[in-house]
């Protein structure tokens, strides 16, 4: 394979993703009540689909096309992973059930929480990286790897305060509404 047509594959591969990324998003929240990312949830669908032409950055620089392509594939075989529960309890539940569970815990520890996980995502995409060296296509898998785990630490931190707050409103609401 000539290095033009191994540029169209990571673009096609690109594309592939962020559309499997988008739709796993789709599938598990449709009205993007449990959307983690704000500038997602403030663009709604309507930028969600244009950021499926994420996935050509290859053609200006095809190693961060790999890039893409694996913090893609782990966004959405999160999705994916995680969707079962939304699809059969109702996403609406889900986002009470994750209120009702900020009411009950402290916003550090839940923030501690989510970004231990996504720090730990971010290493072991650190070690590969360390591991491959800049001149190796596992170098650029890697960093796919730690920026899927930043997105998990800073999305999931912001998503955590979102519930936190709901939940900080909806306690406020019940004790102006007492007697």
């Amino acid at each position: 394979m000539d290095s033009y047509q191994f540029t169209n594959l990571i673009a096609l591969l690109g594309v592939l993703s962020r559309a499997a990324d988008i739709m796993s998003t789709k599938l598990v929240s449709p009205t993007l009540a449990l959307e983690a990312n704000p500038l997602m949830r403030r663009l709604g669908w309507a930028g969600a689909y244009p950021s499926i032409l994420l996935g050509l950055v290859a053609y200006w620089h095809v190693e961060l096309g790999v890039m893409v392509i694996v913090a893609s594939l782990l966004v959405a075989g999160s999705n994916l992973f995680r969707g079962w529960y939304s699809r059969f309890v109702g996403e609406k539940e889900v986002e009470r059930l994750m209120i009702h569970a900020a009411r009950q815990g402290r916003l550090r520890t839940a923030i501690a929480f989510t970004c231990g996980g996504g720090l730990c995502i971010t290493v072991a995409g650190a070690l590969t990286m360390w591991l491959s060296g800049p001149a190796q296509w596992g170098y650029w898998a890697g960093s796919g790897v730690a920026v899927y785990g930043l997105a998990i630490a800073g999305h999931g931190s912001a998503a955590v305060v979102r519930w936190f707050r709901k939940a900080a409103k909806l306690q406020s609401d019940a004790s102006e509404a007492s007697p």
